[in-house]
């Protein structure tokens, strides 16, 4: 079954000044859960576009130098036209049993009216929510099942997963992490804002709720310091006190 896969770029890239394939230069989590993906299972019959606020839709080896343009609700409409047309081509050109796409809001803008170019048969996930969880669902889509877990993770949390007001969360402790690094490098809300507890991200301590507002998309106002710290000890991530 040949699947295919659009996802957007990322604000993190790597900084080598040479040219670099997208799916190189791009290193936000999803980039990172793409590339282990394929370094398992080389073979896999997929193919990956990636939408670019700066080249538009992309072949995931298009060579990109290092750039930063983010993607705004204006940048997207102006896409619009050119994505559409060349999704129209890429869906006409070969017969596609699965299609993903993962995308921010900003980005899907860019999409509009996609759903008029599906086929029938053609399976489609749409990856909504939080970061965290359009990586666990991009995840389970590319593997076919959740995340396998460690021993002594399974010994910690049972259940493999963890939730909050009803919003089921699973991902790896490196996963977890990778959504935090990404929320750093784009200034999301005030990882700096906690008391006691906190999580260490590299070398930046940030708060608890933080990161678990990133997972679950509940803003931090929702849910206690001790439900957060609860849901990330359950992820299998480190929570310390000062």
């Amino acid at each position: 079954m040949r699947h295919l896969l659009i996802l957007a770029c990322s604000q993190r890239k790597r900084s080598d000044a040479d040219s670099l394939p997208a799916i190189e230069r791009y290193d936000g989590p999803t980039f990172r859960l793409l590339r282990r993906f394929l370094r398992k299972q080389p073979s896999a019959p997929l193919e990956i576009y990636i939408l670019s606020a700066k080249f538009g839709l992309i072949p995931s080896d298009y060579l990109i130098p290092n750039y930063d343009q983010r993607m705004t609700k204006m940048r997207s409409r102006q896409l619009q036209p050119e994505v559409i047309a060349k999704l129209k081509h890429i869906l006409n050109a070969k017969p596609y049993q699965q299609l993903c796409i993962c995308l921010g809001r900003d980005y899907f803008l860019a999409l509009d009216k996609y759903d008029m170019l599906i086929k029938s048969g053609l399976i489609v996930r749409v990856a909504t929510g939080s970061l965290g969880k359009k990586l666990s669902s991009l995840h389970d889509w590319l593997y076919g099942k959740p995340p396998e877990l460690s021993p002594s993770w399974q010994a910690a949390a049972p259940a493999g997963k963890a939730s909050l007001k009803g919003i089921e969360v699973v991902l790896t402790p490196a996963q977890v992490l990778d959504v935090a690094r990404q929320a750093l490098v784009e200034g999301k809300g005030k990882p700096g804002c906690y008391q006691a507890w906190y999580v260490l991200v590299g070398d930046r301590r940030v708060s608890p709720k933080w990161v678990v507002s990133l997972l679950t998309g509940l803003p931090v106002s929702d849910f206690h310091s001790s439900a957060a710290r609860r849901m990330l000890i359950q992820l299998g991530i480190e929570v310390r006190s000062e």
